[in-house]
């Protein structure tokens, strides 16, 4: 997938470089304000207090308050830990990657001012991409050789994997120990790195920092939506006509985004997936209802903004093997250490699988239904079942009419090859 580097004509740059191509340097990211001594000059409580009143939340999903992170770390005894969470295991989003490639010094000083702020003296950044490790420590040896004091500092790359890069898998693995998610508490901010607190944070999180603490908590909240400040990165693939990182402001239109950054659908939508593999699908109805890329405006429509990574579903495809397709991925990723997801996202990926070839046994809906509808958020060691359980609940909903018609006619004649980022070429349907 051809990533291009942008934002809407009337958005202004925040995190993206312009899209010459080129990684920033150390003295070109200091000649725009970066490293700014007067920032290194304030106090650790000052710049703990000016992320909370920035009201910046996590980009890697979840959208937790980045300073109630930073402080619970902070009230931790003893020595503490940053970890740079780079993984992206999202196979649909490319903006952290985009952002650490051609940003590195903004990401690094983000990790170096939460250092600073919450007490850590080691810092690690983990990835699954060693062009991404590569990355950072030619940033790291720039800033030793400009004489930059620096914590410790480590590059862990780790096998690929969708909950690899879940935090506590990420601890895991820095700890010597495979990468899957462990079982809470203790949460990786009451025991995480060497046994230390830890604050495991977003790239993309990350690289908003340095720009709160030169330009203050005002300016950050500028841009964007009141639940969600500032501005946000979205990867944007399948039927657009220009995929690519984009950076426009939380809460803008969603199709507007569609329309302004990458020049719009030219297939025709059934579905989309607005914020990832983890989000669930959307309705394309929710496009002429305004439904906005904030998270309490796609809750409402029954998705969610996770990763900001949207995959747009044409028309000329069948929309039914996509959601087959995305239910074996989740079938496939889970860490088969806890046996709901074990066996209930096997389950869902059987059952619409049959469906959507056209050989259905008579209870497969039911049972479909049965596991959307009980399995319960929060069960097992991380989120991966309630993920599995999103995709199917609103699968069901969003391909009623694709449902019914494989049901009818064992199939709908669109072409069956998944359009899904990272899912093209596996599992092929007969």
């Amino acid at each position: 997938m051809v990533m291009e580097l942008s934002a809407p004509p009337t958005t202004a740059r925040r995190l993206l470089p312009e899209p010459d191509g080129e990684s920033e340097t150390l003295d070109a990211y200091r000649n725009g304000g970066g490293y700014d001594p007067a920032t290194w000059r304030r106090a650790p409580a000052d710049l703990l207090a000016t992320i909370e009143a920035s009201g910046l939340r996590g980009r890697g999903g979840a959208a937790y308050p980045t300073g109630a992170k930073w402080r619970a770390v902070a009230a931790r005894p003893g020595p503490r830990a940053v970890l740079v969470n780079a993984a992206e295991s999202e196979p649909a989003s490319r903006k952290d990657r985009a952002l650490l490639l051609a940003r590195p010094h903004l990401v690094l000083e983000g990790a170096l001012l939460a250092a600073r702020a919450v007490g850590a003296d080691e810092c690690v950044i983990y990835a699954h991409d060693p062009a991404i490790a590569r990355a950072a420590e030619r940033a790291l040896r720039e800033l030793a050789r400009a004489g930059m004091p620096l914590p410790r500092w480590r590059t862990v790359v780790a096998p690929p994997g969708y909950v690899a890069g879940e935090a506590s898998a990420a601890v895991n693995f820095v700890n010597g120990r495979a990468a899957k998610p462990a079982a809470k508490p203790p949460r990786p901010h009451e025991r995480g790195i060497g046994g230390r607190p830890t604050l495991v944070q977003n790239v993309e999180t990350l690289a908003n920092v340095p720009l709160i603490a030169r330009e203050g908590a005002a300016w950050f909240r500028s841009a964007g939506s009141p639940d969600l400040p500032g501005t946000i990165l979205v990867t944007l693939s399948g039927a657009v006509r220009r995929p690519g990182v984009y950076e426009v402001p939380s809460g803008a239109p969603l199709a507007d985004v569609l329309d302004g950054c990458c020049g719009g659908t030219p297939e025709g939508v059934q579905a989309i997936l607005p914020g990832g593999y983890f989000a669930g699908w959307l309705d394309p109805a929710a496009l002429r209802e305004g439904v906005a890329l904030a998270p309490a405006s796609l809750r409402a429509a029954g998705s969610d903004l996770g990763s900001a990574a949207i995959t747009v579903v044409p028309e000329t495809v069948c929309g039914l093997w996509q959601a087959a397709r995305l239910l074996r991925f989740f079938a496939d990723q889970s860490a088969r250490q806890c046996g709901p997801c074990t066996f209930g996202t096997a389950a869902m990926a059987e059952c619409l699988e049959r469906v959507a070839h056209g050989r259905p046994e008579p209870d497969d809906l039911a049972r479909l239904r049965r596991y959307a509808e009980r399995m319960l958020p929060g069960r097992g060691a991380c989120g991966h079942l309630d993920g599995a359980t999103a995709a199917a609940r609103t699968a069901l909903a969003v391909f009623a009419e694709e449902v019914d018609t494989h049901l009818r006619h064992g199939g709908c004649g669109r072409p069956a090859a998944s359009i899904l980022p990272g899912l093209e070429d596996e599992h092929g349907h007969d």
